[in-house]
């Protein structure tokens, strides 16, 4: 009976495991998203800087 139990547990562990790795795989496209954004909005503010620093 004291296998039965570790085999629970393991089994548990790995199904959390993958649940915890789905949930941070579904995250990546919106953060993908705000990434790009603030992305643009510093390459927006380098270009205004150069402009009034050099205009």
């Amino acid at each position: 009976m004291e296998t039965a139990g570790w085999a629970t547990t393991i089994v548990a562990g790995i199904a959390g495991g993958i649940t915890v790795l789905g949930y941070l795989f579904d995250q990546i496209p919106p953060l993908t998203q705000k990434l790009v954004k603030a992305i643009r909005s510093v390459r927006a503010l380098r270009d205004e800087l150069r402009r009034t620093t050099n205009g």
